[in-house]
């Protein structure tokens, strides 16, 4: 007996995707389904095409129809769906795509009510780890005021990238894709723009920045509340934002208003970061910069505290991110935090 389409569809009902936990049928994941003889086609339309999980929901698919034993052979397509496909999925009415990130699986914000907090620190050496555990990372310094990311991922100054059809390719470095406002100025030139020129540039380089398949895009923001943080929410639409602070009041007390920002943008606060949390000493914490302001703020927040973040001089002796030194007590950190925000993010 010939192997029938419905048969195919109801094989297929027990397959789910990971993340949604529902079959690929119901979610409408199946596009089309051919059968020829013992051969029988499947295509696949993925959430995105940066989904981490597309090798294993190509295998599951292909396991579970090969167990019909009218099939000898199964091909596995995948695609991409359309805004209004995630639309019907996900409850929302489409967005705005932009052409340089439709490919982004999950796009994070990295912030903090004022500067000086290593906030960029946090940006680059969180990148760096969740490319460590194999996801594929890009960077956007949007800190137009005060892009160091390039800086701290060890770039000349000298060093820009290419434009390939009218598309700027992010520079590559330590397997993270990079790009920066530092880029697009000379070496030394401030940015002096007001505060719509800041969120145009922003807007223009979701268009025009190709990342490509990425599983998370962070952005380093610019300290504060002001323009480019509510451009970035409204243009990137970053699945959470990962709050920097350190442990004295004054720092506690901006990163408060900056949460209250984010909340009224409807962004979900993943948690905090306390970096600069203490000194370790012979074998004892320091505290230099006070004690106690992050886990405070998460209890009021409601929020996690992800990770305590020590005050390393190798941090910034090192021409690299320190987590690519794991000996170090402070890229264990990084590294840790890094298996906090996949989960963070994952079972959201």
């Amino acid at each position: 007996m010939a192997v029938t389409k419905e048969k195919v569809l109801e094989i297929l009902r027990t397959v789910k995707d990971p993340e949604l936990n529902r079959d690929l049928v119901s979610l409408g994941m199946i596009r089309e389904v051919k059968v020829e003889g013992e051969l029988v086609k499947v295509e696949v339309a993925l959430t995105t095409g940066g989904c981490p999980l597309k090798k294993q929901i190509a295998d599951e698919v292909k396991r579970a129809v090969s167990t019909l034993p009218e099939v000898s052979e199964v091909e596995v397509e995948l695609s991409v769906m359309t805004p209004e496909e995630r639309a019907r999925i996900f409850g929302a009415k489409p967005k705005k795509e932009h052409l340089g990130i439709r490919d982004v699986r999950f796009v994070l914000a990295v912030a903090s009510g004022k500067g000086g907090v290593g906030k960029s620190t946090v940006s680059v050496n969180l990148a760096v780890a969740l490319n460590l555990k194999g996801f594929k990372t890009g960077i956007m310094d949007a800190d137009l005021y005060g892009p160091n990311v390039p800086l701290l991922m060890g770039f000349d100054e000298a060093e820009r990238p290419e434009v390939v059809a009218g598309k700027i390719q992010p520079l590559v470095r330590h397997g993270v894709k990079v790009m920066s406002f530092a880029f697009l100025a000379p070496p030394g030139q401030p940015f002096v723009w007001r505060g719509p020129l800041v969120g145009k540039a922003l807007r223009e380089l979701a268009e025009v920045v190709e990342w490509g398949p990425l599983d998370f895009l962070l952005v380093d923001l610019p300290p504060g509340t002001g323009d480019a943080p509510l451009s970035v929410c409204q243009t990137y639409q970053p699945k959470g934002v990962i709050m920097v602070t350190t442990p004295q009041e004054l720092s506690v007390a901006d990163v408060r208003r900056c949460a209250k920002m984010f909340e009224d943008l409807k962004v979900p606060v993943l948690g905090l970061v306390e970096n600069m949390a203490y000194l370790r000493l012979e074998g004892r914490e320091v505290s230099v910069f006070g004690e106690g302001g992050g886990e405070r703020l998460s209890r009021e927040l409601r929020v996690p505290l992800l990770i305590r973040i020590p005050l390393a001089p190798e941090v910034n002796r090192l021409k690299e991110p320190v987590v690519l030194h794991s000996e170090t007590e402070a890229a264990k950190a990084f590294l840790e935090l890094a298996d906090k925000v996949i989960e963070s993010v994952f079972k959201k």
